[in-house]
């Protein structure tokens, strides 16, 4: 019995470091408030970049929500580099499914997973030139 106890404490420990969270509140807010331009590389379709600044930015920064998703195994469709006044500040890459998205942000050797509302996959889905 003890045994048992112990494989599942270590099963259980094993699981809860394969758990998905979206970035740390404060992480996000920067993100999303303070970030003054970025580049994406879209890998689907024919590639291509696009690089955004000022109130573009923001409005990208909207197809972000802090709330974690469940990573597929969907197809990288591509990447991102959020930047402050030209310093890289996060980067993740990007997945895309039928009516949603996820982005996978590494950050202090910690992976992050936050969901891309509709709006968001609809207008990645609409710069992707196949």
């Amino acid at each position: 019995m003890k045994y048992i106890s112990l494989l599942l404490i270590s099963s259980l420990s094993c699981l809860s470091s394969f758990a998905q969270e979206p970035l740390p509140a404060k992480t996000y807010i920067t993100m999303r408030d303070s970030t003054t331009s970025m580049d994406v590389v879209f890998m689907q379709g024919k590639g291509r970049s696009l690089s955004l600044d000022g109130r573009n930015v923001h409005l990208f920064n909207s197809f972000f929500e802090n709330k974690t998703a469940t990573k597929e195994h969907t197809e990288l469709a591509g990447s991102i580099m959020w930047l402050i006044n030209g310093r890289e500040f996060l980067s993740g890459k990007f997945f895309l499914d039928d009516s949603t998205g996820y982005v996978v942000i590494s950050k202090d050797g910690k992976e992050y997973v936050n969901r891309i509302n509709p709006q968001g996959t609809s207008f990645f889905k609409s710069q992707i030139k196949e």
